[in-house]
């Protein structure tokens, strides 16, 4: 940004004291204020006094809250309900002091009907974990507590209630701690000090203090927030006096933080650098350079040294190449580049696939364990830098004993319990599993498995594309395994649940997740198809609701056969620059027999090939195109869903098999599908040879970048020959989203 001179920027922030040196960076203007829109009282409880100090001023005062301040956090909690200082936020150092001190809390407190309508929606929304009686019962006392356990759909229904004012007190560690903005009066922070894990010993930072106490007292909710602190010694007392001063932490750079090759392959890949000296000249516009300048100039001879020593890695991985005098990503520098994974995950990632190439190709399902626990031993969480992490729990060995037993691709560490732990539960939770019972073999909670498990698909999603590299020589049934296996873990559930729970999630069915899903799969209701076909009867005795059962019927019937993307906005605007937007266009509208022609004219506008209409009304049951360019020929059968039946099943999906029975076996069955397949057709292509499939979108984004002259009509054909289902990863050019 600085390097390319914006114009006009403006950047907020309420937690840095150092704002001059982004000023200074930026070469912008520096406009701060100490006034805040609701004040903030702060107040340290101690020896049975309270001492105010309001945020922005540095003398305090003492004040009345009539009678003593109390300095146990219960009876702290019940004198600011007496004051009519709730709704309350209480930070805890841990998740089970959040849980153990909401059971004692709300003990005291009686049944309120606001509280009961919670805990019935608690019930409706949300599926069984650990955590569901415990959050249930005390909901109805209008206490909650909010913690990394609780699943995605519990933490929904909590943040509604308490964003509805139905709850007046919620015990929290810090996944409340900044971003959000519900209706707390007052946050309690009764533990200065931390006594578990990592940071033992010490006290809460002046950062994460004022990035909580910030939740207090919120625009247009309240006329005043109050934060109060408890110390428990003289330490803490002083600590204290200086979380409340107006003073707040200094910001540096951090970044070279994620690691230095990566950051130089992405500057390269991004086109922003192509030698040394340009990087260099990059670095030179960064908040690190500008600071460090000033500080410790030494640093930065250090970091010239690394540099070079980052791009001869680079090179020696072959993820950059020296063209000349300028440098240049290589394929496999490119595809890392755009998926975020550290280089050095890329690589041993590019060895894994060398190495199991075979195995993958012959048994991929019997490598699915092998593969998450590839993922978790790698850099992205397990190197000096990692980039994700793992859950922290209690040790539970038979995690270790279950992968013992297991052929995986990486030799075990048995020593590093945690990180079989996490891959024990990642994959028992992509197979389904129950949250509990998940918890209950690994000591993963529900909540942490939900967050891990999105974190190992990312890493999976990035495999996925590196698969698509030339030079590893992977089909493009291993692209769709990965592909498969990546959605498996990140919806938790096998590919048999994953249309029926994507459209439960999008249209937020209450209380339909993976458990319910994998319930409607073991009655043998897999596709959309199935649920409208079942009787509600039955879904009801399923689901055991009915308004879930209806809900999830009428989620279903609204899913439209029509979808739009970047890439379907993309098509729009290319097209025009080549004359052909009213053919895409109408390919994009049409249905039927319609879409069939549509295609067959848009097909038209390469020359260099020949597209003829096979099914032309007086031949019976045969494909709908052909296409020919030299020695290659491949048979297209066009399949298109509406409203009520959004997507392609396996039975219209491998149609063209038989359609094409009498054509010569050389040619390549294709099914081109609108919008899209379901994803049983995607698991069973992904081990076929004879069939390909391939989605609207991905075949318009094909035949566009041909006829923009991005890849050739040979490179494209040869593209539509891989079977499987066509994955643009693999067709070479510059996407249309990019032009």
């Amino acid at each position: 940004m600085r390097q390319r001179g914006v114009s006009q920027f403006i950047a907020l922030t309420a937690t840095v004291e150092n704002a001059e040196d982004l000023a200074g960076w930026l070469q912008c203007k520096l406009v701060s204020s100490n006034h805040r829109d609701i004040p903030l009282h702060q107040e340290i409880w101690f020896n049975g006094h309270s001492y105010r100090t309001t945020f922005g001023q540095e003398k305090g005062e003492l004040v009345d809250i009539g009678g003593e301040a109390p300095s146990n956090v219960e009876n702290a909690i019940s004198k600011l309900l007496s004051l009519g200082r709730g709704p309350i936020l209480v930070f805890t150092e841990s998740r089970r002091e959040a849980t153990q001190l909401a059971q004692s809390f709300s003990r005291s407190r009686p049944k309120q009907n606001r509280g009961i309508e919670l805990s019935n929606q608690l019930e409706l929304f949300s599926e069984p974990t650990e955590s569901s009686n415990s959050l249930r019962e005390h909901a109805e006392r209008h206490v909650a507590f909010h913690t990394a356990d609780l699943s995605p759909q519990e933490r929904q229904v909590i943040e509604r209630g308490i964003s509805e004012g139905n709850i007046d007190v919620c015990f929290a560690t810090t996944t409340l701690a900044a971003g959000v903005n519900f209706p707390f009066k007052s946050i309690i922070f009764w533990k200065l000090t931390y006594k578990w894990g990592d940071r033992a010993g010490s006290r809460i930072a002046r950062w994460d203090y004022r990035n909580m106490s910030g939740r207090a007292g919120r625009l247009g909710m309240h006329s005043e927030g109050f934060s109060i602190i408890i110390p428990r010694s003289q330490l803490e007392l002083q600590h204290a006096n200086q979380l409340v001063l107006p003073e707040n932490d200094q910001l540096e750079s951090r970044y070279f933080s994620v690691g230095l090759r990566k950051t130089v392959l992405a500057i390269i890949a991004a086109g922003l650098a192509a030698n040394y000296d340009s990087v260099i000249g990059f670095f030179k516009n960064t908040l690190y350079w500008y600071q460090t300048l000033e500080s410790n100039p030494v640093k930065l001879q250090a970091l010239e040294v690394k540099t070079r020593e980052s791009i001869d890695w680079l090179m020696k991985h072959n993820l950059i190449v020296s063209e000349g005098t300028e440098l240049a990503v290589t394929p496999f520098g490119a595809v890392t580049a755009s998926t975020g994974l550290l280089p050095s995950t890329a690589v041993q990632f590019a060895n894994l696939l060398a190495d199991h190439h075979d195995r993958l190709e012959e048994s991929f399902e019997e490598s699915v364990l092998g593969l998450i626990h590839a993922v978790v031993m790698s850099d992205e969480f397990s190197g000096e830098r990692p980039t994700r992490f793992l859950t922290y729990q209690p040790a539970e060995y038979e995690s270790v004993s279950y992968l013992r037993g297991e052929d995986l691709l990486l030799t075990l560490n048995a020593t590093n319990v945690r990180a079989a732990q996490c891959v024990h539960a990642v994959f028992l939770f992509s197979q389904g599993e129950q949250e509990r019972k998940i918890a209950y073999k690994t000591k993963v909670s529900s909540g942490q498995i939900h967050r891990l498990s999105n974190d190992v698909a990312w890493v999976l999603e990035g495999l996925q594309k590196l698969s698509c590299v030339p030079e590893f020589n992977c089909s493009q049934n291993i692209t769709n395994q990965l592909g498969m296996l990546s959605r498996m873990v990140r919806w938790g559930a096998p590919a048999d649940a994953l249309d029926v729970l994507r459209v439960a999630q999008k249209y937020q069915v209450p209380g339909v997740g993976r458990q319910r899903a994998m319930a409607l799969v073991a009655q043998g209701i897999t596709t959309l198809k199935d649920v409208l076909a079942s009787g509600m009867d039955k879904l009801i005795s399923i689901l055991r609701n009915a308004t879930r059962a209806e809900a999830l019927v009428e989620a279903v019937e609204s899913v439209s056969g029509i979808t739009e993307d970047r890439l379907t906005n993309a098509h729009t605007r290319v097209a025009k620059t080549v004359g052909v937007e009213a053919l895409v266009d109408n390919c994009n509208k049409s249905f039927d027999t319609d879409y069939e022609v549509a295609i067959l004219e848009l097909l038209k506008e390469e020359t260099s090939w020949i597209v003829t209409e096979v099914d032309d009304g007086r031949r019976q049951n045969v494909p709908d195109l052909m296409l020919q360019l030299g020695n290659k020929t491949v048979l297209i059968e066009c399949k298109t869903t509406h409203k009520k039946n959004p997507l392609i099943g396996k039975e219209e999906a491998w149609a063209v098999l038989q359609k094409s029975a009498d054509f010569n076996p050389t040619y390549r069955r294709i099914t081109l599908g609108k919008p899209h397949f379901d994803e049983t057709c995607k698991r069973k292509v992904a081990g076929a040879h004879d069939i390909t499939l391939i989605e609207h979108t991905v075949f318009i984004e094909g035949v566009l970048r041909v006829v923009l002259g991005l890849v050739s009509a040979e490179a494209f054909i040869e593209w539509l020959e891989q079977p499987g289902l066509s994955d643009l990863n693999r067709l070479g050019g510059k996407p249309t989203y990019q032009q």
